[in-house]
């Protein structure tokens, strides 16, 4: 593959310092389901004021080069986190820390399982290895019928499920601006592809790997996530290895915006910087 052929697939910009110019590492973030790289532009911002950042684009998501999406490799999410890692590679970042949004905190430590010196460090938010309940042990948040009919509605109407998903998981009601921004984004996205990719997401469960992950690893977390309930985060707080978690002054399953500045100041005080 030619050299920067990965970055240009994933649609790859870099921000703040150049990492050979600065001693802090390179935050790496990765976006969720529904979303691409601008969802982070307000943290972004913020973070690349004293780190280098990179940004990108899942395949299939945003900008990224559709003519490379394989729908026969992306049915889960090990094809993201060999992609990731790939990047990372590609780009010659020297252990960045990956700051991932939902499910790329599962593919960040997927990637770091199969090259444990990849990252220094995993930040995630409202991350989950497993949505769908799991009784009596596992509360995932949903049942299986709950995410067929999601991935129905999906499939029926994608117009709907955007208008009626958003306010939701954005959990913001005094700042109907946020739910609006939120379902234009997911509006954006193709629909074809979205749909596949929320079905290797919300039918994925990664839980009997989450033992191998020796990265360092800190998990954000907000009030009223429709998405990830506190069991969630419980569970993997018991089941990673060095595993921090900590409370955001943030609601909702995408506090990056509705609330970037708490989740810039988190990430900022959450680095591991001498790792």
């Amino acid at each position: 593959m030619p050299r920067n052929q990965l970055a240009k697939q994933h649609h790859v910009r870099q921000l703040g310092p150049p990492p050979e110019a600065t001693e802090r590492p390179t935050l790496v973030l990765a976006h969720g389901f529904g979303c691409d790289q601008h969802i982070w532009a307000p943290v972004a911002d913020m973070l690349a004021e004293e780190h280098p950042v990179v940004l990108f684009d899942h395949m299939g998501c945003g900008r990224s080069d559709m003519t490379a999406y394989d729908p026969k490799r992306y049915t889960n999410l090990f094809a993201y986190a060999e992609d990731l890692a790939n990047l990372v590679k590609e780009l010659e970042l020297d252990r960045p820390i990956l700051v991932g949004h939902s499910v790329s905190g599962a593919i960040g430590w997927l990637a770091s399982i199969g090259a444990p010196d990849l990252f220094r460090q995993v930040i995630a938010i409202g991350p989950s290895p497993r949505y769908i309940n799991d009784p009596p042990d596992y509360i995932g948040g949903f049942e299986e019928q709950d995410i067929h009919e999601m991935l129905d509605l999906m499939e029926r109407n994608h117009f709907e499920w955007a208008g009626y998903l958003a306010p939701i998981v954005m959990a913001a009601e005094d700042r109907p601006e946020k739910s609006e921004d939120l379902r234009q984004t997911f509006l954006n996205a193709d629909p074809v592809v979205s749909r596949r990719f929320a079905e290797s997401i919300f039918m994925s469960d990664i839980r009997e790997y989450l033992h191998q992950v020796t990265v360092p690893s800190l998990i954000l977390y907000s009030d009223q996530d429709v998405i990830v309930p506190i069991e969630v985060i419980e569970y993997l707080h018991r089941t990673i290895p060095n595993c921090d978690i900590r409370k955001l002054q943030a609601t909702g399953h995408y506090p990056h915006m509705s609330n970037p500045e708490a989740v810039a100041d988190a990430i900022l005080e959450g680095l591991r910087i001498e790792a």
